[in-house]
Formats: structure tokens, C-alpha cells, sequence
């Protein structure tokens, strides 16, 4: 592959803004750039400097599953932290899927069902409802990325921030 320039944050706020992905709030912007691929996209958001915008994974994941195809590709020379950001916010992503399906549904109409990725590489056991396996992650990424944080609540915040907003715009909308 060959490589793929990081879009700055200015670019990826505007693309997730044109993607209908309104996660992060900020003024308007006039910049004429947008992330010149998915894969750009992805590597970006994971990668970022910002944790709001690596946070912006989680929603992207949920509104536009197809990003999922692109998810292996965008690995791809990425520090071995912005991997784990990819790797456990795609996973964060997939198993809120699971877990609030009715509601993605209603607000988003039929979306693809993201595909487990990551599941084994991150010790998640399968047999488990998809809550429980937010919980195992939680304690995943916390290991991975070195910081004990609640990594469950930001996973929650992420969908429930993305519902709200959604919700939202629904009602201004004629």
C-alpha cells in the first residue's frame, strides 16, 4: 500500500461533519479539504492528537459500517497505539451495535452489521452478551493503552452523544 497522507484535524472534522457523522462540535468551517479516502479517514481519526477525534471512530463505525472494509488497510503503518485506538474503538463500536441495534435502527434506518474484527486479538469471550464484552474491552484497552481509564464509559458517552445529536437534528429538521 502506498501511503496515505494524515488528513489534519481541521480535514477530519469537516469529512465527518459531509459523512452526517456530527460528533464534533466546533465553529464552522470553510476549509475546502476533505480526508482524501476512507483509509485516510481512519488513519487520521486513529492517530490523532486529540482524543475527541479518535473518540469520532465510534460514531463514524456506527453510522457508516461500510467503513469497515477499510479498517485492515488503515492499520497499515500506524504507531502501535493508534493501532489499539483503531483496533478497540472499531470493537467499541461493533459490540454498541449489538447492544442498541433497535435504536441505531430507528434513527439510522437498515445499516450493515459490523463484522467481528478484533474479538480474539483482544481476548473478548464470544459466549458473553455484547455489554459484558464492553466491560472486557474496557479492561483490554486499559492494559493495551497503558492508561487505566473508564474506557466503558467512553464508549458509552461516544453512542450516546451520537443518539442525542441525532435526535436532534431530527427535530430541527423540517
Amino acid at each position: 500500500m502506498t501511503d496515505v497522507p494524515v488528513p489534519t484535524n481541521i480535514i477530519l472534522t469537516k469529512t465527518l461533519d459531509q459523512l452526517g457523522v456530527h460528533f464534533i462540535a466546533g465553529k464552522p468551517d470553510t476549509h475546502p479539504e476533505t480526508a482524501e479516502s476512507p483509509v485516510a479517514l481512519l488513519r487520521g481519526l486513529a492517530s490523532s492528537d486529540e482524543a475527541r477525534l479518535r473518540l469520532a471512530l465510534i460514531p463514524l463505525f456506527l453510522k457508516r459500517p461500510e467503513y469497515a472494509a477499510h479498517v485492515e488497510n488503515a492499520l497499515t503503518g500506524l504507531s502501535p497505539t493508534a493501532q489499539h485506538f483503531l483496533r478497540c474503538y472499531y470493537t467499541a463500536a461493533q459490540l454498541l451495535q449489538q447492544k442498541h441495534y433497535q435504536t441505531l435502527t430507528e434513527l439510522f434506518g437498515n445499516l450493515a452489521i459490523l463484522p467481528s474484527l478484533f474479538e480474539e486479538t483482544l481476548n473478548l469471550d464470544s459466549t458473553e452478551s455484547p455489554g459484558m464484552r464492553l466491560q472486557q474491552l474496557a479492561k483490554e484497552q486499559a492494559r493495551l493503552i497503558g492508561k487505566p481509564l473508564n474506557w466503558y464509559g467512553t464508549y458509552e458517552h461516544a453512542y450516546t452523544r451520537l443518539v442525542q445529536h441525532s435526535r436532534r437534528r431530527m427535530q430541527w429538521s423540517p
